[in-house]
């Protein structure tokens, strides 16, 4: 048996970091009173290691969203897409940029609790010893999971202002089923996306639309587009024109369109291709961008209901006694 921390957000036990970031366990007062396993006879040595941090590097879960949103405003970017749309190749090559020194949405770079996530995706891109070339990253697996491994960067803009930004980094799968069918079983990270998202990046995969079986591909991101109208409400919206240097026909285009139209008025649409680095930027920015401060809140007003100066009066009702 392992001892288990009191704190039920923290995974020292399962060789994690402390989540109040104590590089010593044994300075840790939830880690402390925790019991010691019953099954080992002497209790063994707390391991100490040096710069511990709440975090692993590893993609998100919820569990990880409380030691993050209390530090700056906290934009969600639900990505969107059939599998195999790009999702996870617009996300990566967005991830190259920010570190070679560029900016999004007039930010630049400013740190990940998710850097080994990153790096195991951006892997594929590179060179390495064994002569591999590079290549796209591999398919998101569907897994077990019920809500999406999220990626996480830091962005500080010009004026000082620090935003943690979070992009779902979910299986294709999820959205077939979820646009199918709404209440799936299988499509669980499918609606909590649509729930939480702050804005939403949506992918039609070019490429598709131009084989055999265009059709059916067709079909499924008009569907998708439909489902995810019934809960966008005002929220940031783009489609994605994802591999870009195909060109569906123009009936494709505007029967996607029209859905578009229809049921997401508000959506803006942009192209963007692995030819041209830069308009995967641009697709996230465009969700990004009107998302980076958020809403307003309207003002209260108090009707006037009458024009009597007498019956206007707000004040407390004693003192009309």
């Amino acid at each position: 048996m392992t001892r288990r921390c009191m704190n039920d957000g923290c995974f020292a036990a399962d060789g994690e970091a402390c989540a109040l970031g104590h590089m010593d366990l044994a300075q840790c007062p939830s880690w402390m009173q925790a019991a010691p396993p019953e099954a080992e006879p002497a209790a063994a040595p707390v391991r100490t290691i040096g710069g511990r941090v709440p975090w692993s590097g590893s993609a998100l879960g919820l569990a990880d969203l409380a030691n993050l949103t209390p530090r700056a405003r906290t934009i969600l970017v639900g990505v969107l897409g059939a599998h195999d749309a790009g999702k996870t190749t617009l996300l990566t090559g967005n991830y190259l940029r920010l570190i070679r020194g560029e900016t999004l949405a007039g930010a630049r770079f400013a740190g990940s609790r998710t850097l080994g996530a990153w790096e195991s995706l951006a892997a594929w891109t590179r060179f390495d010893d064994a002569a591999r070339l590079p290549s796209f990253p591999p398919h998101t697996p569907r897994g077990t999971a019920r809500v999406p491994g999220l990626l996480h960067l830091a962005l500080r803009s010009s004026a000082d202002e620090l935003r943690d930004v979070l992009l779902t980094d979910a299986p294709g799968e999820w959205f077939s089923r979820w646009s199918t069918k709404e209440n799936a079983p299988d499509a669980e990270g499918a609606r909590w996306i649509a729930r939480n998202a702050d804005a939403f990046l949506v992918l039609a995969d070019c490429e598709r639309l131009c084989q055999p079986g265009r059709g059916s591909s067709r079909n499924d991101i008009r569907k998708l587009l439909e489902r995810l109208g019934n809960h966008v409400r005002s929220r940031p919206t783009v489609l994605v024109w994802a591999k870009a240097d195909f060109r569906p026909s123009d009936g494709i285009r505007e029967a996607i369109r029209d859905a578009l139209g229809s049921r997401i008025p508000h959506a803006k649409e942009v192209e963007a291709t692995t030819n041209r680095v830069e308009s995967l930027a641009d697709a996230l920015e465009t969700a990004l961008a009107p998302a980076w401060s958020g809403p307003t809140a309207r003002p209260i007003t108090v009707p006037i209901l009458q024009h009597e100066p007498f019956t206007v009066f707000r004040g407390s009702p004693h003192a009309h006694a």
